[in-house]
């Protein structure tokens, strides 16, 4: 089966990432990937382009300045067609909202995924979002990555029949429990206690809470070490605050890395400390290497991380308890490495590649088929 994915951009993003795991995982699925891109082939947006092509996928990008380009659904549509694909499956808000129009003019069933809550937003950003799931509504099914994802747009749009929850996943392949060492180039002394944070630098992902959190980690922990991995426009932020806390010798802002992998298995727990999350990817990744995690109790973060078996959860935006907990399994390593052990066990029942690809693909059969 021939799928076209349609998408946004290809920034480095939860979102994002996910096509790579699915053009990893299509051939167990038989299917035959394509992808373009609404945006530019150059800067940031296209960052995850080499990581497509080192699957063997080449994407296409159209560049389109803006939502309302008026040729933009035709200049889809005849990708559609070039494509010769049998399903179109759109990603993100900008996708959803012109893939279905565009799919119907080039005669071509459609799916559209969400990867994020519904928000409590006003002015354009509300009208988008509104377009965006009007749009995805008329296409033959709507994804939303995890039962929070869904129930936050049914509590603002009317529920349709044609919505399914279909959680994201991950190679467990490649994120295994195998200890491995720290990078030497983040400069991190060996066996020291680490937690990482992996996610972009963006005021929703909440690194603040960490950083002044630290303080009282170390206070118990004098050694611990905070990783944090990703880039972002709130790097200058943070690292001023980590300045101003006293911590600056503790904390690595590790940027954009390729070795993700590595430094999950590599540290001692996973932190997420993000304020909104449809479904949190850094936590399968981190469950998939077999590592405990302390996370905010936010959106679908509970669909990942189960308290008190998995990892702990806490409030959002309070330091106190991210560093209470924190604490708690940086100083017990037997319920550290039991919460580790299962966490991986969840991931392999829940969030491995090859079966997603299957229910993916049966998807799009329905999608096929409901024509």
């Amino acid at each position: 089966m021939k799928v076209l994915t349609v998408i946004d951009s290809l920034r480095l993003g939860g979102a994002e990432n996910v096509l790579v795991t699915l053009a990893r995982a299509a051939a167990s699925a038989d299917l035959q990937l394509q992808v373009l891109s609404l945006g530019p082939s150059t800067g940031p947006q296209a960052q995850l382009s080499p990581l497509l092509e080192a699957e063997g996928m080449r994407p296409r990008f159209l560049s389109l300045r803006r939502l309302a380009d008026p040729t933009a659904v035709p200049r889809i549509a005849r990708a559609i067609r070039a494509s010769g694909c049998d399903v179109v499956h759109a990603h993100l808000e900008h996708a959803a909202t012109l893939v279905p129009p565009a799919s119907a003019l080039a005669r071509r069933p459609a799916v559209s995924t969400f990867h994020q809550l519904a928000g409590q937003l006003q002015g354009r950003e509300a009208v988008k979002e509104r377009l965006a799931i009007a749009a995805a509504n008329r296409g033959r099914s709507v994804v939303f990555v995890s039962s929070a994802c869904l129930e936050s747009f049914a509590e603002r749009y009317r529920r349709h029949g044609r919505w399914v929850v279909l959680p994201n996943a991950v190679d467990l392949d490649q994120y295994t429990p195998t200890p491995a060492t720290m990078p030497a180039n983040l400069a991190i002394p060996h066996g020291v206690p680490t937690v990482a944070v992996v996610a972009a630098l963006r005021p929703a992902k909440d690194h603040e809470t960490a950083l002044r959190a630290w303080p009282a980690v170390l206070a118990r922990v004098p050694s611990a070490r905070l990783v944090v991995v990703g880039a972002g426009p709130t790097l200058p932020e943070l690292e001023r605050l980590a300045a101003r806390e006293g911590i600056a010798d503790r904390v690595v802002f590790a940027g954009l890395r390729t070795d993700v992998t590595t430094i999950l298995r590599a540290s001692t727990l996973a932190a997420l400390p993000t304020t909104t999350e449809a479904l949190p990817t850094a936590l399968i990744e981190a469950a998939a290497c077999g590592r405990a995690a302390v996370a905010s109790d936010v959106g679908g973060v509970r669909e990942v991380l189960v308290n008190g078996e998995t990892g702990l959860l806490v409030p959002p935006r309070d330091p106190g308890a991210l560093a209470q907990a924190i604490r708690a399994l940086l100083l017990d390593e037997p319920t550290r490495t039991r919460m580790g052990r299962r966490a991986r066990e969840r991931a392999e029942c829940m969030f491995g590649m090859t079966r997603w690809a299957k229910e993916m693909r049966a998807l799009y059969e329905n999608a096929g088929a409901s024509g």
